[in-house]
């Protein structure tokens, strides 16, 4: 975008930042792929963490290798991974309301400007997409795998860039989702062994369904 044309670009001035979004002329496939970006990405995730569960034995990551320093874990490395990154997600949310109840603004399009997407009124910070998506990002670096973990942030950004194109949140918004999740990740690493616990007891229910459903 030229220097002088802003036709395009909205600024909002909120305490402590100059937030830039993107107007509803922008170009058409543009528009689109944010909309999907903003919208449909963040559902990757659940999917990522069921395929961890059955499918997802390593030999690198930090819980295999913690495995093997502690002989007689029962829980396969791919459920350890599944659990402690979805933990990760929840503890980055706590995180995230415990930011919220601290500061808060209206979203872009409570403001009266007119945005790509419109959703039910609500605090805008932090952005809870962002939240989850740096959380997953942050959570398979720390308890996974480094450079899968590296290209996940990409990913976290991506939906964080594609919230703010479409009007629904603030660059603070998505900063704010960011931090959200490093808080999570800093709780989960320190209560690793809870969290251990917590895989085993799910992995025994699992056994225990399985058992059930074949008549065991």
């Amino acid at each position: 975008m030229a220097q002088g044309d802003r036709s395009n670009t909205v600024m909002i001035d909120i305490p402590g930042s100059i937030a830039l979004f993107a107007g509803v002329d922008g170009p058409p496939l543009l528009n689109e792929l944010m909309i999907v970006a903003a919208e449909k990405l963040i559902f990757l995730i659940p999917v990522t963490l069921v395929f961890l569960w059955f499918c997802g034995e390593s030999d690198a990551s930090p819980i295999a290798k913690q495995k093997a320093r502690i002989p007689g874990l029962p829980v396969s490395e791919g459920k350890s991974s599944s659990v402690f990154v979805f933990v990760t997600i929840l503890a980055s949310l706590g995180g995230s309301y415990a930011l919220g109840a601290l500061y808060s603004h209206p979203a872009p399009y409570m403001v009266g400007h007119e945005t790509l997407l419109v959703d039910a009124p609500e605090n805008s910070f932090p952005s809870q997409h962002a939240t989850v998506a740096f959380g997953f990002a942050l959570g398979i670096l720390a308890f996974r795998d480094r450079a899968t973990g590296i290209l996940l942030l990409v990913f976290a950004t991506l939906v964080g860039v594609a919230r703010w194109y479409v009007g629904v949140h603030y660059p603070i918004d998505i900063a704010g989702g960011f931090g959200a999740a490093l808080i999570g990740v800093t709780v989960v690493a320190t209560a690793a062994p809870a969290v251990n616990r917590f895989t085993t007891l799910c992995t025994t229910i699992e056994t225990r369904i399985l058992q059930l459903l074949v008549g065991g």
